[in-house]
């Protein structure tokens, strides 16, 4: 969503997804990246799905799950240990290191939040995710193979909610839903928790732009 948001492409192809987000963006302007734009069209799309808002004392964390861990060669643990990235440049026999391509947050990350959200009070916390986004095909590499299951990606939300439960936050459910409705339900967000990748990063700017607060461990 966040890649047709930033690029031309969506203009070009957003009338294939008929009253979603994205659709109801550019039905307002043909220009890529205007925040303005989306915040009405997120509006609209709130009120005609009739999307809940976050409730005001809790803090809404995005963890990016599904491709960037379940096709990388590194652990749940490596990924947990230090910062690691996703796309390989094989020509330069290294992986990309590009804030745009350090999708996953390490446990010192999250235990900066921690610290954060204690300052200012706030205890109850909710996890957004999705462990089946797993869209591209990939060349076949011993650096990034498609997987065909979210193992990883479930050992590693498991992970993160435990490092918050071990600090004694409360953990609020937060039941799977699609893409839209979990932009907007985050966009709503008093307090909010980036990811990596321009999804959560678009997120912030509109929680930021709504006047709310956004918890970084600022890894990028």
């Amino acid at each position: 969503m966040s890649d047709f948001f930033r690029k031309r492409e969506g203009l070009k192809r957003h009338k294939q997804f008929p009253g979603t987000l994205i659709d109801k963006y550019y039905q307002r302007t043909d220009q890529s990246s205007d925040f303005n734009h989306l915040l009405s069209a997120i509006e609209e799309v709130r009120f005609l799905r009739e999307i809940e808002h976050p409730p005001p004392r809790h803090c809404v964390v995005h963890l990016r799950t599904g491709d960037v861990i379940d096709n990388s060669e590194f652990t749940v643990e490596e990924f947990l240990q230090t910062e690691r990235y996703y796309q390989f440049d094989h020509e330069q026999s290294e992986y990309k290191r590009k804030p745009w391509n350090q999708y996953v947050r390490t446990a010192r990350y999250y235990r900066s939040v921690i610290d954060q959200l204690n300052d200012i009070k706030v205890n109850h916390v909710q996890f957004v995710y999705n462990l089946n986004f797993n869209p591209f095909e990939t060349t076949g590499t011993r650096f990034r193979r498609r997987s065909n299951n979210s193992f990883k990606s479930v050992e590693y939300v498991e992970a993160v909610l435990n490092i918050f439960a071990s600090a004694n936050f409360n953990i609020v459910d937060y039941p799977r839903r699609d893409a839209d409705y979990d932009f907007i339900y985050m966009s709503y967000s008093k307090f909010f928790v980036p990811s990596g990748g321009h999804f959560s990063r678009d997120i912030a700017t509109v929680v930021e732009m709504r006047g709310n607060t956004v918890v970084s461990g600022l890894e990028d």
